[in-house]
């Protein structure tokens, strides 16, 4: 028993010394299941090798072509929605302090005036910031784009050969245990299949949903708030409430109907998502209880840090698949749904 503990605690603190290269690892399994469903389609009609040369062409292809079209849009309306952001900062510490109407505030004078200081700072320290760090922005790009592009690398030899990694995995479980592996493996690509399906599908639906609304409601800078919207829509309900920070923020700078507005178009968005897109489109997708994602992702959030967040949702799925069909099914004898 102690040997064993040790071990766990050796391969934790194994996994903190390289967390960055699994977490990027576990991202190119994400990305190879989402390329093998249309180099699947394409190996029918030629070799599988050019069939990821010709995914990985149209997807690139596709991406610069919508690029070209939306970051103009995009970078147009960085510029007004980074000077609405401060407006809002201040409208709120207007509103929260009663100077535009809002409730009136218990704060003293002094409390007031010092929280009037601190948001003035801070969003002059934002902005002029933004100069200091170009240089060191520009280099954080450049990695990040370097980091892409071994996690495509990485995910189209996944995609490529998929089989010969399971194959070599296998041959270190014992022959006893061989039809044990196959099906959990079967088990955990299947789910994994599913969530990323049900995910990409959900995030498509929310960034729109989210974009179309604040541009009726007259909201600048819709398509970048509809952008954040997308992305945080991949991480539940944490990611979800940080993408609607930014819009509120640019909505209040306009006017507090405005603001009103914003809350109910993200109430209504995330109301549909779980009216409407859960019980449709994420029905054949991997549910996790809610309170057991928000565990995770503060667990994993500890360790890793945000990545750790992002990473949540997926790694819990890959575990709820091991523990149903392993310990669940094979060791109690109960089945998965109990």
């Amino acid at each position: 028993m102690g040997a064993a503990l040790l071990g766990l605690l050796l391969l934790l603190k194994i996994a903190l010394d390289v967390q960055v290269v699994l977490l990027l690892g576990f991202f190119s399994v994400l990305l190879a299941i989402v390329l093998g469903f249309p180099v699947g389609l394409l190996a029918r009609w030629m070799p599988r090798g050019l069939a990821v040369l010709a995914t990985l062409a149209l997807a690139l292809g596709g991406a610069t072509a919508m690029g070209a079209l939306v970051l103009p849009r995009a970078a147009n309306q960085l510029g007004p929605l980074a000077e609405q952001l401060p407006a809002g900062v201040s409208r709120a510490r207007e509103w929260i302090s009663g100077e535009r109407g809002g409730p009136v505030s218990k704060l003293s004078v002094a409390q007031s005036d010092e929280l009037s200081r601190r948001a003035e700072a801070l969003a002059g320290q934002a902005v002029s910031g933004l100069l200091a760090r170009a240089v060191p922005a520009a280099f954080g790009a450049t990695e990040a784009l370097i980091v892409c592009v071994l996690v495509l690398v990485l995910a189209a030899f996944l995609t490529y050969e998929p089989d010969a990694y399971r194959r070599g995995l296998r041959a270190l479980i014992p022959t006893h245990l061989e039809p044990v592996f196959d099906e959990g493996w079967r088990r955990l690509g299947r789910d994994l299949r599913h969530w990323v399906g049900g995910i990409l599908v959900s995030m498509t639906i929310m960034g729109t949903l989210a974009g179309l609304g604040l541009s009726l409601i007259g909201v600048e800078g819709a398509l970048v708030l509809a952008l954040f919207t997308f992305l945080g829509t991949f991480v539940p309900y944490l990611g979800a409430l940080a993408s609607a920070v930014p819009g509120l923020i640019v909505a209040l700078a306009k006017s507090p109907t405005t603001f009103l507005a914003a809350c109910g178009v993200y109430l209504g968005v995330h109301i549909f998502e779980g009216y409407v897109i859960s019980p449709f489109v994420m029905r054949r997708a991997v549910q996790i209880r809610p309170a057991l994602l928000l565990f995770g992702q503060a667990c994993l959030g500890g360790f890793f840090g945000v990545m750790g967040v992002v990473v949540a949702t997926p790694l819990l799925v890959c575990l709820q698949a091991v523990v149903q069909y392993l310990w669940v099914e094979r060791r109690l004898g109960k089945p998965a749904n109990a």
